[in-house]
């Protein structure tokens, strides 16, 4: 497990001055869960990154990558308030925007399951967006194409 990662995880906890099954608790995750993804031994998944941009409005391109800033600042200097709705909704359009970087390099199914390292069934979920991606799956997108957590995240 990336240590930049889990460093930046307890970092947000700490901003919010939670212990660990205090902060496992507004997250909604369980407390053993929460502690596996502080530790490393647990990969962080989706729900894990869905729970802090949801919960804690954090940046996940900072948290993936120690870029820009903590928290996700919505439409820079617009002042209009960011609502679960607005972050929801960009988040339900993951799968869309996937499917459009499949369809700009003509790839089947398949193949794009190869690409993220998993199974064809999988990569169906992640396009219907039934499944959110995990840390891992974000980082293979970066890997093979030239695309921001951002955009992917939120399609800013």
């Amino acid at each position: 497990m990336n240590n930049d990662f889990l460093e930046r995880l307890i970092e947000v906890r700490k901003f919010f001055g939670l212990s660990g099954y205090s902060f496992a608790k507004k997250l909604n995750i369980p407390q053993p869960t929460y502690l596996r993804y502080e530790t490393g031994e647990q990969k962080p998944s989706g729900r894990l990154i869905k729970a802090l941009v949801m919960q804690c409005r954090v940046n996940a391109y900072w948290l993936y990558s120690g870029q820009g800033n903590m928290f996700y600042n919505p439409e820079a200097n617009s002042g209009v308030r960011q609502n679960d709705i607005t972050i929801e909704e960009k988040l339900s359009g993951f799968g869309k925007r996937l499917s459009k970087l499949q369809a700009q390099h003509n790839f089947l199914d398949r193949e794009m399951a190869t690409l993220l390292c998993v199974t064809e069934r999988q990569y169906i979920s992640l396009v219907a967006a039934s499944k959110m991606p995990d840390l891992e799956i974000l980082n293979r997108i970066k890997q093979n194409f030239k695309v921001s957590v951002d955009y992917l995240l939120y399609g800013d």
